[in-house]
């Protein structure tokens, strides 16, 4: 017998219209028990693979699903100030839904990847979400954080403002007390064990890609 859904527990997976997930990582958290939310156009990259989303949101300009083949679980958020990743975002906090994995945010134009990272930074103090794309994990932290990671995988960090001080430790190349305004400065690092730690005054991306 099929599972039930559990709606409206306190996660979900967000699924944006960039590359669809293909790498084993995006594709794992595609196929678990979370609540599945599509917005726009992705609902029809999910529908086209036999899988259906549990809601789909935005405003319904790329999808090109007829409006009459749509059922209640379509949300339409006409709000252009806010992308529908930002829609949908500020939907699963109305509902209670304060951790997110969010698929399908890069690939395609250059522009998404940027805004939807930026989103994940400016949504911070309201969920706890993490970016899965083909290529990376992506998380945004601020403060004192011990990181997961594997030995010898790429971890890149990114400030999304300046940073008044920041410090790493248990990576190739450390930090200490330093300052870091938003650039390439903290790329192209290695992880040395299983975990790392940054400590920082401000919001950082940091970014572990995938070692497979």
């Amino acid at each position: 017998m099929a599972k039930e859904r559990n709606f409206f527990t306190n996660s979900a997976v967000i699924l944006a219209n960039g590359d669809f997930p293909s790498h084993p990582i995006a594709l794992n958290h595609l196929e678990n028990n979370k609540i599945i939310i599509c917005t726009d156009g992705a609902a029809d990259k999910i529908l086209d693979i036999g899988k259906k989303p549990d809601f789909i949101i935005g405003d319904f300009d790329s999808t090109k699903i007829k409006k009459s083949n749509r059922s209640e679980n379509w949300i339409e958020i006409n709000d252009q100030n806010k992308t529908d990743l930002e829609k949908s975002f500020d939907w699963c906090i109305k509902n209670n839904i304060l951790e997110i994995t969010l698929l399908g945010a890069g690939g395609g134009r250059e522009d998404h990847l940027f805004g939807n990272s930026f989103t994940l930074a400016n949504y911070y103090d309201k969920v706890k979400c993490e970016m899965i794309t083909n290529y990376a994990k992506i998380i945004c932290v601020k403060g004192k954080n011990y990181i997961k990671s594997v030995a010898d995988q790429d971890i890149s960090i990114i400030a999304t403002e300046k940073i008044d001080s920041i410090s790493l430790d248990g990576l190739q190349y450390t930090m200490k007390n330093q300052i870091l305004n938003p650039s390439a400065r903290a790329i192209c690092n290695k992880s040395i064990t299983n975990e790392f730690y940054i400590e920082s005054t401000g919001k950082v991306l940091v970014i572990l890609n995938h070692i497979y």
